[in-house]
């Protein structure tokens, strides 16, 4: 079978739509799929995961994920695909590829990774979305993969229910091999720096804590990063930013002695899995899959790593750096439950599944 999978941008750019991507053309070639995927970007890898056809896109102010590629869809067109899928609630690329979907009689496979909860102007611009190019992405999907049971929900009165299927983000354990998070130096934040993750709220946070402690910030900058520095620096805290290639992510994991995720949204972030994975403990604020996902893995002790807001975290963190060996054990069992329960090899086969019921259903 040959799929056709398009999303705004894919590694070595970082994030968790790219991540997904990634993996899944990966996990799908390992079980003897066609995977070609069309993305933004110049190439930079001469060793890709599958076959890896990039465009020149203009990127849209201020929305990380809208890109404008120009006869995009007639490119899609072209391609003698089974199955057509795309990525992420907010992006152009679903359109284009739910276009060529329907001109080639094709089923097509749209992945919600997340619905963004926005304000001002950006909250203007979703709506308008929601009610044009997301209507016709949604209409035209033969199935609706959601990696959140919250996006679903969302998702409620946009699409019939039994066309959505919920598939989770998955991880690949033996990645993140690293010694014990006593031996970290850093309190990270690993992502995209975008103003609706309030790294902010970390940096401050960091600053009111009674023993001082390094900062990690690791992923591409989309336009928060000199603000976010200078904030550090007014405060006094060693911090470090930087840029990090696909394959050195698993080392900044390593570097780490816990990982926080202050975001707004988030529908079932891979920084969660991957901090858990690597046995770093992970706190976040209880968006999207959190709770679900917290209570799964860290049972009773839940609590401990999710935060409402800043003197929360200030809270979970001063706890963890004073009682470290109590987090051992914790920490320990959500590494074997993640290993066991969230590995990419099971999503690409679950999404496989998707796939050819699509098929089968577009043969009706």
């Amino acid at each position: 079978m040959k799929i056709v999978q398009v999303v705004h941008s894919f590694p070595p750019k970082i994030g968790g739509v790219e991540r997904h991507a990634y993996e899944l053309c990966i996990g799908l070639r390992k079980i003897g799929e066609e995977v070609v995927v069309h993305t933004t970007g110049k190439r930079e890898n001469p060793k890709e995961p599958c076959q890896v056809k990039r465009h020149w896109g203009l990127r849209i102010p201020f929305f990380s994920s809208v890109i404008i590629v120009p006869f995009l869809g007639l490119r899609l067109v072209g391609e003698d695909a089974d199955v057509y899928a795309s990525h992420g609630y907010g992006s152009l690329m679903p359109v284009c590829t739910a276009f060529a979907a329907m001109v080639k009689g094709k089923p097509f496979v749209f992945t919600v990774h997340g619905y963004p909860e926005l304000s001002g102007f950006s909250r203007i611009a979703q709506w308008i979305y929601r009610n044009t190019f997301a209507r016709f992405v949604l209409w035209k999907s033969s199935k609706v993969i959601v990696v959140s049971r919250e996006s679903k929900k969302h998702l409620t009165g946009q699409v019939d229910k039994k066309r959505l299927v919920y598939i989770p983000n998955g991880v690949d354990p033996e990645m993140f091999e690293c010694p014990p998070f006593s031996e970290g130096e850093y309190l990270s934040y690993i992502g995209r720096m975008d103003k609706d993750k309030r790294i902010g709220m970390l940096i401050n946070a960091v600053g009111k804590m009674k023993k001082r402690q390094k900062l990690l910030v690791a992923g591409n900058d989309e336009g928060e990063r000199p603000g976010l520095k200078n904030l550090a620096d007014n405060l006094g805290l060693e911090a470090e930013f930087t840029q990090v290639e696909p394959q050195e992510i698993s080392q900044v994991y390593c570097y780490s002695k816990a990982v926080v995720l202050p975001s707004r949204y988030e529908g079932f972030s891979l920084v969660w899995l991957e901090a858990m994975a690597a046995g770093r403990p992970m706190f976040s604020t209880p968006v999207g899959q959190a709770p679900e996902l917290f209570r799964e893995v860290y049972g009773e002790d839940a609590e401990k790593f999710l935060f409402p807001d800043e003197d929360g975290l200030v809270d979970r963190l001063e706890y963890f750096v004073e009682h470290e060996k109590e987090f051992i054990g914790i920490v320990e069992r959500a590494k074997k439950k993640v290993a066991k329960d969230y590995s990419w090899k099971a999503m690409a086969e679950k999404t496989m599944k998707v796939y050819e019921d699509a098929i089968k259903e577009e043969k009706k």
